[in-house]
């Protein structure tokens, strides 16, 4: 007979909290052996054990619970060796990361050291196509490059061709939930393709400034603009934008990258 035991107890013996162990019953990465219908009571097998062990460590080494499940559905030797692979190289991509944010912070807390030309420019209205994407400031990085050849791609299925750089529309500029529009000017009609569009960029006074080289030290660009508004007493008439004069490419080395920060303006 199988021996069964409450869920107390099974926590101790596995070093996994209640809390935690209820959790990966919600979202069926450790499901109960039994679960009492009258009482809702969970009861677990001593053949868990192994199971519950391998959550234990793969989240001590911080795996997202979304791949746990996948390398426990797996359930290959080889495939949880590349899964924590692929974690170790993320941990240690961010602990460059982190380095180099460290690096800068004597800088940014001495304040501004320098401040870029900033001036104004008239613009057109434009045709474009666009496409929107919504994610944190801290994820922008991994997703703006993909939803870029989701858009050129579009275009070229409809042989459509690009009539300008492309840029960036910050519609809504919370850091935790950026909704942000890409933008291509083009020279011929845009058909709707699911999340690709036609739309007028708008005309305008525009007071802009260039970025050059990595996007680490943008901010710089940005607070040249605020300066020179709050020395104005000038506000914002609409969402901030970048456009990528000199875009990030394989055959483009990041010195080289170009970026008009701009925000349009009352005239």
């Amino acid at each position: 007979m199988t021996t069964l035991m409450p869920i107390g107890v099974f926590a101790h013996a596995t070093r996994l909290s209640v809390r935690a162990l209820r959790n990966y019953d919600r979202i069926g990465l450790l499901v109960p052996a039994v679960i009492d219908p009258a009482t809702g009571y969970r009861r677990y097998s001593l053949d868990q054990f192994a199971r519950a062990g391998l959550i234990r460590r793969l989240r001590e080494l911080e795996v997202p619970l979304a791949e746990i499940a996948e390398i426990l559905d797996a359930g290959d030797p080889h495939e949880v060796r590349a899964a924590i692979k692929r974690h170790h190289d993320r941990v240690a991509a961010r602990a460059a990361e982190l380095a180099a944010i460290s690096d800068e912070l004597d800088s940014v807390l001495a304040g501004p050291t320098r401040w870029l030309h900033v001036y104004e420019r008239v613009r057109a209205p434009q045709q474009i196509a666009r496409l929107s994407i919504r994610t944190p400031l801290n994820g922008l990085a991994e997703l703006i490059g993909p939803a870029y050849t989701r858009l050129f791609a579009a275009l070229d299925a409809q042989g459509v061709r690009p009539a300008g750089p492309p840029g960036t529309r910050y519609l809504a500029a919370d850091p935790d939930e950026l909704t942000i529009e890409l933008f291509v000017p083009v020279d011929g009609p845009v058909r709707d393709d699911r999340d690709i569009g036609a739309a007028e960029l708008p005309g305008g006074l525009l007071v802009a400034t260039i970025h050059e080289g990595r996007y680490e030290d943008v901010e710089t660009a940005y607070r040249s603009l605020g300066r020179w508004l709050a020395e104005r007493d000038r506000v914002p008439a609409g969402p901030a934008e970048e456009l990528y004069l000199v875009a990030p490419g394989p055959s483009v080395a990041p010195e080289a990258y170009r970026t008009e920060i701009a925000w349009p303006v009352a005239s």
